[in-house]
This record gives structure tokens, sequence and C-alpha cells, in this order.
């Protein structure tokens, strides 16, 4: 009885990792290959899927390098213990903290927690801002007819990760104003190329670095604060 007890165990242990990997190589397959009314209609799926934890590009099967330095600012609106008076607060640098703490400590949540925000980000500029991908969108969605419904998964896309990182950004504003009321939060992003490596010890270079300003909204209820 042990035994065939054992066995079911490890058959149904092995069925659900069988079809784990099928569900994985289709949404990978989805996501790297060709536009088609398939993968537009689970665009959603696969982008958050693929985006949250295989951050780079995937295309042909084979990951790039990072080309891009993507940043979050949060800003916000508070109002201090026993005041009235709403006060905004300068623009907070989230992601250059978290970078500084992951590199001093070795098992943190900040790893997973900066590839979570910057996976967003990743996504809010459809795949960085790479002008390939542009254009190879641009001329499939006209050779097939897709350009309505590529358009509005985007919007869709981009609608559903603004929340989330609104989200984000009221857990890391609680963080910082813990002793305050926060009424509002505002986001921007950032976005950069990566300093080549034939100017990485020159001083004078500079990247040229393109901020996106969101609107103003309430701070999120239901999110806990950073750690």
């Amino acid at each position: 009885m042990k035994k065939k007890s054992e066995a079911c165990i490890l058959n149904a242990t092995l069925f659900s990792l069988s079809l784990f990997l099928m569900v994985h190589f289709f949404f990978i397959l989805l996501h790297a290959g060709p536009l088609n009314p398939v993968s537009v209609s689970l665009k959603s799926v696969t982008d958050n899927y693929v985006g949250r934890f295989f951050q780079q590009n995937w295309h042909l099967f084979a990951p790039q390098p990072m080309t891009q330095n993507l940043k979050l600012y949060v800003r916000v609106k508070y109002k201090e213990e026993g005041s009235t008076k709403t006060v905004l607060s300068n623009w907070y640098d989230v992601t250059e903290p978290m970078i500084r703490t992951n590199e001093t400590t070795v098992f943190s949540p900040y790893n997973r927690m900066l590839r979570i925000g910057s996976g967003y980000i990743h996504q809010l500029y459809i795949g960085g801002k790479d002008d390939l991908t542009y254009k190879l969108m641009d001329k499939i969605s006209r050779k097939e007819n897709l350009s309505k419904e590529i358009n509005a998964s985007l919007e869709k896309d981009s609608d559903q990760v603004e929340q989330i990182i609104y989200r984000y950004a009221s857990a890391f504003a609680k963080r910082e104003f813990l002793k305050h009321e926060i009424t509002d939060v505002q986001f921007m992003t950032s976005i950069s190329d990566a300093i080549p490596y034939s100017k990485r010890n020159d001083l004078h270079f500079k990247v040229k670095e393109e901020n996106v300003v969101y609107d103003w909204k309430g701070v999120v209820k239901d999110v806990v604060e950073l750690p």
C-alpha cells in the first residue's frame, strides 16, 4: 500500500512538472515568435510571465545583455502628524539604493524586488527604446493587418503595468514616510543607454536620460511598506 502511494505521488509530480514545462515553452514560443492572433490575444499573459521572471530579450532563444538602465523615482503628498497642511516631497530614487543594498547583501529580497520593479518599467517602454523593436512591430502589423489588435493589446498592458507600479510606489512611500499621512503618490520612469565599454574611463562622457512623469494618484491602501 505504501509503495502504491509513493508511486502515485511520483507519477503526479512527474505529470505536474511535464505540464509546467509544456506551458512554459508554449509561453516562450508565443513571446519570442512572430506576431500572430494567438500571441496578440495572450500578450498580457506571456509578457507578465516572461518579463517578470526572464527580463532579458529571449528572441531567437538567446538572451542579450541589458543595453539600457532603468530607474524609478517617486514623490508623495503627505500631511505631518497633527497638521492639516499638505506637503510635497522631493523625488526619491527608488532603484539606486536597492542596487547598493543588493550589492552588499548576499541573501536579501532586494534582488527580487529590483527585478520586479525594473521588469514592469521595461514593459512600459515595450521592451526598451530599441528602434528595431518598433520597426519590426510596425512592419508585421501592416503586413498582417494586426495594427488595431496590437495597439489595443499594448494599451491594455500599459494600463495594467501602470497600476502595478502605483502599488509599488505606494509601498515605497509607506516605508519612507512611515510616520506621516500619505495622500497621493506620483512616479517617474527614467531610461538611459548603458555607458559603452570604450567610454568607461571617460569622466566627461554623459549618457542621455529620458524621463516620463505620470499623473498623481491616491496612495494604494492595501499594500504594505517595502522592507
